[in-house]
């Protein structure tokens, strides 16, 4: 290379790269081990130097620590993850084109898959769909979506007119307000992108059954993941039941929808009563069927065994109790107490669905705390059926973080 007269003499394989890449980012050595096998992330501390000066949400190649290609990726100097990985084919290009692709395979996938009774389904799942940073739920003539990272909030409008035009939907609602776009740089954004409407409530439909959505609310008031798990526990929950972390009411409305007595709901939030009085309403059960009790759900257990109420079938599905694997340990304990407090108050022969939705827990870890909880009451515990999220949340192996949602159906004596 020539400047100004000087000559200077760049390593081969360096130059060439430097040519052929407008942007590209290096890694320490050995550090594309994992991004080779496909996992998805590379976090800033791989990070050997950058080139070309890429902004955030730019596309840049990654390369080893010998300058070699390993992928496309989205670029983030704000995120602990540096690198969000999409392509690992040198010659294909990330590009709207290869969205449109991708958007396309997903939904192929979930059209076969989702039956007449249901109209509400994830149709992208981020990792799992190869599409990092992107997450869209369809609740009936309605797509919401929600974008977490600068590469695709760049072209969200763009995305929008993917998924209406696939799909074949007139309204896109975004609803990126989680924490996850506070870490990679982004205000929170929530609003029609696409077919604005006078109101954000609608009415969708589930296993045959009707809930209640407001996509303007601190939640949409339903998720999809629990599907098929709320098909089986409404076939299986007979007599009393107890729904603690109740939130929509969901499970509750499939056990009486199928010939459970009477229903205890709980949850934290108070707000959440309204939600199931309509839940309960649209589904014509009546007032006398569930009652309510707002608080936190290991003291309500605690007080409702020293009531003496006694359920002959109990779902347990709490929000994420450990974030990430520094409270793993703290995490199974809560897992352990709440699923301890729970068995006594199941009558013998009763049913308990216990859930956890962490990513960090894994189906042993959370089987050893059942265990324990089990053992420490004396009960005797059989698994019926091992639970899991549903075919349109798929768990991308690669990625082994996609995995979150893992419960027990369990015949207790």
């Amino acid at each position: 290379m020539n400047f100004w007269g000087y000559v200077i003499k760049l390593p081969g394989n360096l130059l060439g790269s430097m040519m052929k890449y407008e942007k590209s980012v290096i890694l320490e050595k050995g550090r594309e081990r994992l991004a080779r096998n496909h996992n998805p992330w590379i976090y800033s501390g791989a990070v050997r130097s950058i080139n070309g000066n890429p902004q955030d949400g730019d596309i840049v190649a990654v390369l080893d620590f010998e300058k070699t290609f390993v992928a496309w990726a989205h670029y983030n100097s704000r995120s602990g993850i540096a690198l969000r990985l999409l392509e690992w084919n040198e010659k294909v290009d990330p590009d709207i084109l290869w969205i449109r692709k991708k958007i396309s395979e997903a939904y192929e996938l979930r059209k076969k898959m989702i039956g007449s009774d249901t109209n509400l389904f994830r149709l992208i799942y981020s990792e799992s769909d190869m599409l990092p940073g992107i997450i869209c739920d369809i609740y009936d003539s309605v797509a919401v979506l929600q974008i977490s990272t600068p590469g695709f909030d760049r072209l969200k409008k763009d995305i929008a007119e993917i998924i209406s035009e696939i799909v074949g939907i007139s309204s896109v609602y975004e609803k990126s307000d989680g924490d996850g776009r506070r870490i990679e740089g982004l205000a929170p954004s929530a609003g029609w992108i696409k077919g604005e409407s006078d109101s954000t409530e609608l009415i969708v439909k589930e296993n045959g059954l009707n809930f209640f959505i407001d996509l303007s609310g601190q939640k949409t008031g339903f998720y999809a993941d629990q599907r098929e798990n709320r098909l089986l526990f409404g076939k299986i929950a007979t007599g009393e039941v107890l729904d603690m972390c109740s939130f929509s009411g969901a499970f509750s409305i499939h056990a009486l929808k199928n010939g459970a007595s009477h229903v205890t709901l709980c949850d934290i939030s108070k707000e959440t009563l309204k939600l199931i009085d309509k839940n309960m309403e649209i589904n014509d059960i009546a007032k006398e069927k569930h009652d309510f009790i707002a608080g936190d759900a290991f003291e309500v257990l605690r007080n409702l065994e020293r009531n003496g109420r006694k359920f002959d079938s109990i779902v347990l599905d709490p929000p994420k109790l450990v974030p990430s694997n520094k409270y793993l340990e703290k995490g199974l304990k809560a897992y352990k107490d709440l699923n301890f407090n729970a068995l006594k108050l199941l009558r013998d022969g009763g049913v308990l669905a216990t859930f956890s939705c962490s990513g960090a827990v894994t189906m042993a870890d959370f089987k050893n705390a059942v265990a324990y909880a089990a053992k420490d009451t004396g009960k005797e515990i059989k698994i019926l059926h091992q639970m899991h999220q549903p075919f349109d949340h798929p768990v991308r192996m690669s990625a082994p973080e996609t995995e979150y949602l893992k419960g027990l159906l369990l015949k207790v004596y």
